[in-house]
């Protein structure tokens, strides 16, 4: 079985929170004294039960700024 991390471009990242939404397990929105809120990781290797729900998350991502990263 390949396993996976989640990466998030902290650059692009405006806060939107729909990652949150698909996938709260992993993801939650914090506020970093930036201007935006970021997207923070509460794990960088979720379970693989969870994977439909980090894809969902990267896909309906606004500005696109997260990925799943396969690991051998």
């Amino acid at each position: 079985m390949t396993k996976y991390r989640v990466k998030v471009d902290l650059m692009l990242c405006q806060g939107h929170g729909v990652c949150t939404e698909e996938c709260p397990e992993v993801f939650k929105v914090i506020d970093m004294g930036t201007g935006y809120p970021k997207v923070s990781l509460t794990t960088e290797n979720p379970a693989e039960e969870l994977r439909s729900k980090v894809q969902d998350a990267v896909d309906y991502c606004p500005n696109r700024t997260l990925s799943i990263v396969e690991i051998d």
